[in-house]
């Protein structure tokens, strides 16, 4: 299924191949694994400029032996500060001035020039960018599908995603980014 394009597309960033061998002139700001196995994945922060990739990756235990895999998800690099505020508020009830009960996804906000909004899925929340394709520079010009970053409670609150967010994000509000 493609989506409807709501907003102009921006140029895909370069493609980060692995998470150790980083485009010249990006940063790793952070990152974490979401389990004490050596095959459990890894989230990685890199910074690029004005822009943010977040790397989901990992070794993956096949019958024909280990694969590796890494995805890439870009934003602007705002949305570190932007993201805790956005799911804060997602997450504020009806009765305290919140979205209506049973909301799904939260109005597109423009941050940095990128059209994004939290939503909510069957296990936590996600940012969808609508200005970036999710394929990147792979994007078939025929169909569409808007970047997505997906993560569960528990790799929020208990892998502690969410408190480097905010971590980050104040590194960013505080100019040191």
């Amino acid at each position: 299924m493609s989506y409807v394009k709501k907003y102009p597309l921006l140029p895909a960033l370069e493609k980060i191949e692995r998470h150790d061998a980083l485009p010249p002139n990006s940063v790793h700001l952070g990152g974490l694994a979401l389990g004490d196995d050596a095959e459990d994945a890894k989230i990685e922060f890199i910074q690029r400029g004005a822009f943010l990739s977040i790397l989901r990756w990992s070794m993956l235990k096949l019958k024909t032996g280990p694969k590796y895999s890494c995805h890439q998800y870009d934003f602007p690099l705002k949305v570190l500060s932007w993201f805790p505020k956005a799911l804060a508020e997602f997450q504020r009830p009806p009765s305290d001035g919140g979205l209506h009960a049973g909301a799904m996804i939260s109005k597109d906000q423009n941050v940095d020039g990128e059209m994004l909004a939290v939503g909510s899925t069957t296990r936590g929340y996600n940012i969808t960018n609508w200005s970036r394709d999710a394929d990147g520079v792979n994007a078939d010009p025929d169909y569409y599908e808007p970047t997505s970053f997906s993560m569960s409670y528990e790799m929020l609150n208990y892998s502690g995603l969410l408190r480097l967010w905010k971590e980050l994000g104040e590194k960013y509000d505080a100019g040191e980014l």
